[in-house]
């Protein structure tokens, strides 16, 4: 080639598409993991370095027998969200065989999830096992907020007066405690949106910022309890006997408590 030829800026040198230029081989995605969740094993991959696996195929096998909208409704209700894969990823899924050939998307949720999904719908609705003078700690932030204990040996229905108001000391059931709230000095009215039947479950915390991942579990599992959530009728109150421990027989107090509560319920004998 004439080298005189390279000295004008204002050219452009064209070279054959048949040279020595090969495209790089594409970056292989990463292997299919297989991970066995009550006896049947499931398709995960690794997604932001988490660990997950198809929602899909744990809807078409192990909870093949519910359909898709009440596997959708407890998803929700337990605060399980999904991570939709790429193409490239759903590709890998539908070579694997957990995803049809002409699906177009795909969820996949972490391993503690699909495990939390699953016994919501396949295991037992027992409390973890806890000490039985044992509460949770929560707190909720619906109008002016509230505090209060989650005792699960007292959690034996999905109406179970179970929380016990940390300022007036009376009991709720979940979905009536977020209803429940007092207007101490530092409070903040948030505008409630808990009318749902199975809100509880997302408006409920843990007060607690940083806890371990043991308790963080156990309350996993409390609110897995009954069936995330949905209406079903519950069983005859004699089929529920539990002990119920001694430090929550304290009475309520007397009407004229300070810090009056704000509570729509307070005087509705079935909240």
């Amino acid at each position: 080639m004439d080298k005189a030829h390279l000295s004008s800026p204002s050219e452009i040198i064209m070279t054959n598409s048949t040279g020595s230029y090969q495209q790089e081989p594409l970056t292989p995605p990463r292997p299919v993991g297989q991970v066995i969740l009550y006896g049947v094993p499931i398709v995960s991959l690794v997604i932001d370095n988490n660990e997950r696996l198809c929602l899909a195929q744990i809807s078409n096998t192990l909870l093949k027998n519910y359909s898709y909208n009440e596997i959708h409704n407890r998803r929700v209700a337990l605060g399980i969200t999904c991570v939709q894969c790429t193409p490239v990823q759903l590709e890998i899924l539908r070579r694997a065989g957990a995803m049809p050939i002409s699906s177009r998307r795909c969820g996949m949720i972490t391993k503690r999830e699909a495990e939390r999904l699953c016994k919501s719908f396949l295991g037992e609705n027992s409390p973890p096992k806890l000490p039985d003078n044992f509460a949770f700690d929560v707190t909720h932030e619906c109008a002016w907020g509230c505090r209060g204990n989650f005792i699960p040996a007292r959690y034996n229905s999905s109406r179970a007066k179970c929380i016990k108001c940390s300022f007036c000391n009376m009991y709720f059931s979940p979905n009536k405690f977020i209803f429940h709230s007092h207007r101490t000095p530092d409070a903040k009215y948030t505008q409630p949106d808990a009318a749902n039947f199975n809100s509880w479950r997302r408006h409920l915390k843990l007060t607690d910022k940083h806890p371990a991942d043991e308790l963080v579990y156990a309350w996993e599992d409390v609110k897995a309890m009954f069936n995330g959530g949905s209406r079903k009728r519950a069983l005859p109150s004699s089929c529920f006997m539990t002990s119920v421990p001694t430090f929550i027989s304290t009475p309520p107090p007397p009407p004229h408590s300070l810090n009056p509560c704000t509570c729509r319920h307070r005087n509705d004998p079935h909240a």
